[in-house]
C-alpha cells in the first residue's frame, strides 16, 4: 500500500486503547497512521460543504 500523503511505502501496525486493540496502516516515510475509523472520518468529512 503506498501513503495517500507522501506515496511513500506503508506498512501495518498494531495499536491498543483502553478498550481493544487494533491494526492500522502506517507511513514509513512521514509516519501518516490510517485506520478504518480515520478513513469512514475523511469520507464523513470529504462531503460536508464549507462555508
Amino acid at each position: 500500500m503506498k501513503c495517500p500523503k507522501c506515496k511513500g511505502r506503508m506498512y501495518t501496525e498494531k495499536y491498543y486503547d483502553f478498550v481493544r486493540e487494533f491494526d492500522a496502516w502506517k507511513c514509513s516515510t512521514c509516519g501518516e497512521v490510517i485506520d478504518a475509523v480515520i478513513l469512514a472520518n475523511r469520507a464523513r468529512h470529504k462531503h460536508t460543504r464549507v462555508g
